[in-house]
């Protein structure tokens, strides 16, 4: 196989999210600054044999899994940490898509399903940086679906 000449960096992803589950998908990316892809995982099962020295193994369900959304901490209500923080108070589900070589349309889209913000990081200070501050938002998802 020829080496690829397709390959792409994350800088240019697009990220946006959906409320309460239905509705239109609201576009962060302008006020996100990344997303941590999750570790997909099975439950297994094993048992051993005095016949064999090696192992039975069987494959389960899919476990959940964690998807950290990072955003820019501004005070702008139409932005991600006000509307990403407005949902974690609520209890309300949220669903989130981002697309690794942007939004153009043909281009794969991962969306999870709709869960719920169960763990938030409120923004920090410290006068000794000039840093941006970024603040954490995670979600406990069950699948990711992909569309093109």
């Amino acid at each position: 196989m020829a080496q690829t000449t397709k390959a792409m960096n994350g800088s240019v992803f697009s990220l946006s999210m959906q409320t309460g589950g239905t509705g239109a998908y609201t576009d962060i990316s302008g006020s996100s600054q990344s997303i941590e892809m999750p570790e997909l995982e099975r439950f297994t099962g094993e048992a051993y044999t005095p016949d064999s020295d090696t192992g039975i193994v069987v494959f389960g369900k899919q476990k959940p899994f964690d998807v950290v959304v990072n955003v820019i901490y501004t005070e702008d209500v139409a932005e991600s940490w006000s509307l990403l923080n407005a949902a974690f108070i609520a209890k309300t589900l949220v669903s989130i898509k981002w697309q690794p070589a942007g939004s153009t349309a043909g281009n794969d889209a991962y969306t999870t399903n709709a869960a719920r913000i169960y763990k938030m990081q409120l923004p920090n200070g410290d006068a000794a940086t000039s840093d941006v501050i970024v603040c954490s938002f995670t979600l406990k998802c069950t699948s990711i679906t992909v569309t093109v």
